[in-house]
């Protein structure tokens, strides 16, 4: 080996008391240095926090109001489809009124027709147990396919007839 190369070059050379200070020093900057860092990570982590809350609110509120809006067009499609169904419901119930009415004015003559002729004591309209209780036996010198009128037999409230 050559003078000057040894095996242990790479150690430096015993220092001073003042390049060790000098070292401590440096560390001890370095150290502040990253005590600082840490202070300004944290410091980072709070914004991108905070920075994150607020996006997190805008897009929240977004999410809200699309939300609000597609509701209130599904309330409005049903809400027009449910009118329109019951305006098809309403059509029905007024054809089906007509058809009453128009039954009612149909049958209404008749109707009368046979009222009047029961109160007249017409027997042909009424019932057969009836007709046979209060038809009188009349001289067959008509048609016996003719009925004739029957006499009209009035009752007391409790039932029995008038005398």
């Amino acid at each position: 080996m050559a003078k000057g190369k040894t095996a242990h070059s790479d150690i430096p050379p015993p220092t001073s008391h003042s390049a060790v200070e000098t070292i401590v020093s440096a560390l001890s900057e370095l150290e502040n240095d990253i005590d600082g860092m840490y202070g300004r990570v944290e410091e980072m982590r709070r914004r991108i926090i905070a920075h994150s809350d607020e996006e997190i609110e805008n897009l929240k509120q977004q999410i809200i109001t699309l939300a609000n809006e597609e509701a209130k067009q599904i309330v409005d499609s049903t809400k027009a489809e449910a009118e329109a169904e019951s305006e098809e419901i309403g059509e029905i119930g007024r054809a089906n009124l007509a058809n009453i009415r128009k039954n009612i004015k149909a049958s209404f003559d008749a109707t009368v027709d046979s009222m009047v002729q029961a109160v007249l004591g017409d027997t042909t309209t009424l019932p057969v147990t009836t007709q046979k209780m209060e038809t009188n036996p009349q001289p067959s010198s008509s048609s016996p396919s003719v009925h004739q009128p029957t006499k009209i037999r009035k009752y007391t409230p409790d039932g029995k007839p008038v005398s």
